[in-house]
């Protein structure tokens, strides 16, 4: 079991190093540093790993890449992959089918729910697929052309799994997805 002060520090994903450097602009500055005495000294981005970093931005990394991964359209949406059973469940295939051509029909919503549920388990490897469950919001009118799924999941983390809840909203005319509350 984790002691208490462990709880609020987390260990961060891989793409987490990437990023930070980017954003921090040090990238390609030389990581061999000496102090006064000229003893090496650690580069800040290599104790990252060893400091943690807290739940909320864990969750804004997760939210980035959702939006990106639903805002995507799949190389099944344009090509008939049936033939190529590894490419069909390979990143070739990232994303969503197009959703620009969905409309409000009832049969057609609960193949989007269906779909998100999928697309989340192949893709997004920090959500446990076996805890992804989809619900339509139904109280968002018709006649707004936007469908509302309020998605629950655990989120892996170390040392422990976070839940995660956040609406993603589609909007019918441009096929955008919104992830929100994340």
């Amino acid at each position: 079991m984790a002691s208490p002060k462990m709880l609020n520090r987390l260990a961060p994903p891989l793409m987490y190093a990437f990023r930070d450097a980017f954003r921090a602009s040090d990238a390609r500055k030389s990581l061999d540093l000496k102090d006064g005495s000229g003893e090496r000294v650690l580069a800040g981005r290599r104790t990252l790993a060893r400091g943690g970093i807290a739940d909320i931005t864990l969750r804004q990394e997760l939210s980035d890449d959702l939006a990106a991964l639903l805002n995507t359209v799949n190389l099944a949406a344009t090509q008939d992959l049936s033939p190529y059973a590894y490419v069909e469940k390979s990143v070739v295939n990232y994303g969503l089918w197009d959703l620009t051509a969905i409309s409000i029909d009832e049969d057609a919503v609960n193949r989007i729910g269906a779909m998100l549920k999928s697309v989340l388990a192949e893709f997004e490897s920090r959500l446990i697929s076996d805890s992804i469950a989809i619900e339509r919001d139904n109280s968002i009118d018709s006649a707004s052309l936007k469908l509302r799924f309020n998605i629950r999941a655990e989120m892996l983390a170390t040392p422990v799994d976070l839940p995660v809840e956040f609406i993603a909203d589609l909007e019918i005319d441009s096929g955008k997805m919104k992830i929100s509350r994340l």
